[in-house]
């Protein structure tokens, strides 16, 4: 029986956790089959493969127009993470939001529900909070004008100013936002239906997310690195252990194995794996002597974010969190990064121990992935007409990003 059937509907559509489900023994049986996939590819030989390569084309990662439509279309008319629980833990906490476009304010609010906003005074549209922090209120510095965490308008300095402007059409200007399971989805666009992230991610996928327990989970170290080329070839990296060998020798190349990959489509999401260095010892062992396994692999939230659930060489978990977002410019992209420490690790565990991992994470995507990601950007200026770049079979979960990239703008025309 999969993760999906175990769970009724209305336990995996609510934002609460029901705890009479033993989240951890759900964890324990996905970790475990897909560990068992994996090992099964080492002892084989094999991979996941698609039905045959897939050509792009340069303009995919080159043309300005296809480019403002991906901004619209899949960041700012869709759903899109904006952040995990632990961001924005408490009562009066505040965060930004600002990778999609326009400036977004998430507050959580005295009852603890989580309000998005954009980022602007309803006075004259000075950006209202440019620190994110504990607050009560939060003022704008142009003219004081101050607002409640629901956005509320609750002080206008020079009150006989406005004679005839009534203070409740000059409430913040909400945006759709939704949190579950650790989840925080925001759309960029003022008003629409309310985000359902279940339908969203689709319910088997969003099963598989569920048993993380991201709420739990708390961030240790955010970092973000400036890349220069286009957002998609910058997530292509994150696609594929093909490249573990050649591209990571002495850094994943040698904790992973390379061009072997258990693949699972949910739509335009997925989960892999790339055989972990002590994979190797359960080839050849049976299956009733293998240990418990903390590894989940990679989930992908179309169309940008990437959840690394992985352990250290000491066997204490991980989530990293990796997403990236379209600059202006089609050449150039912005990339966050944050490790969280997951809510089961100890309380008085040594951070460190997930910082420095930050950190090691951090150095090899910006040295080594997002280095060719930057040199072939630079090259398909001077590729010949006609030159197409070439998605293997065993490049398949990036033929299936692509695929849904490319019907959902044909969808906008």
């Amino acid at each position: 029986m999969t993760i999906e059937n175990k769970l009724d509907s209305a336990v995996l559509k609510s934002a609460k956790r029901d705890d009479s489900v033993d989240w951890q023994a759900l964890k324990l049986q996905s970790h475990s089959e897909l560990r068992r996939r994996t090992v099964e590819h080492i002892r084989n030989g094999t991979t996941d493969l698609s039905d045959g390569p897939m050509l792009i084309a340069t303009t995919a990662y080159t043309d300005h127009a296809r480019h403002e439509h991906e901004r619209r279309v899949l960041f700012q008319e869709r759903p899109i993470l904006a952040a995990l629980s632990g961001d924005i833990p408490n009562p009066g906490d505040t965060f930004l939001f600002d990778e999609v476009g326009p400036p977004i304010l998430l507050t959580r609010n005295k009852q603890g529900e989580v309000n998005a906003f954009l980022n602007m005074c309803t006075h004259r549209a000075a950006k209202l909070v440019t620190e994110c922090g504990k607050k009560n209120r939060m003022s704008c510095k142009f003219h004081g004008w101050t607002f409640d965490l629901d956005g509320n308008l609750v002080g206008r300095p020079g009150e006989e100013g406005f004679c005839g402007i009534n203070k409740e059409d000059r409430k913040l200007i909400s945006l759709p936002v939704t949190e579950w399971h650790g989840l925080i989805f925001v759309r960029a666009v003022p008003g629409g239906e309310p985000i359902d992230v279940v339908d969203h991610l689709g319910t088997g996928f969003a099963a598989e997310l569920a048993h993380l327990e991201l709420e739990k989970a708390r961030p240790m170290k955010t970092s973000r690195i400036n890349v220069e080329a286009n957002w998609k070839y910058a997530m292509d990296t994150y696609g594929e252990g093909y490249h573990f060998a050649t591209l990571h020798p002495s850094s994943i190349g040698a904790l992973a194995m390379s061009n072997i990959m258990s693949y699972s489509n949910y739509g335009p999401n997925h989960r892999m794996a790339m055989p972990r260095a002590d994979f190797l010892d359960c080839a050849d062992t049976p299956e009733s002597e293998w240990p418990p396994t903390s590894y989940g692999g990679l989930y992908y939230i179309f169309p940008n974010t990437v959840i690394n659930c992985n352990t250290m060489a000491n066997g204490e978990q991980f989530y990293g969190l990796s997403r990236l977002f379209p600059l202006e410019e089609v050449g150039r992209a912005t990339s966050l990064l944050t490790t969280y420490k997951p809510g089961h690790m100890a309380e008085d565990a040594d951070p460190t121990l997930w910082t420095n991992m930050h950190d090691f994470i951090h150095k090899v995507v910006e040295t080594e992935d997002y280095s060719v990601s930057r040199e072939g950007q630079a090259n398909m200026k001077y590729a010949p007409k006609g030159f197409q770049p070439v998605l293997g079979a065993n490049e398949l979960a990036l033929q299936n990003i692509h695929r849904h990239i490319q019907a959902l703008l044909e969808a906008d025309k």
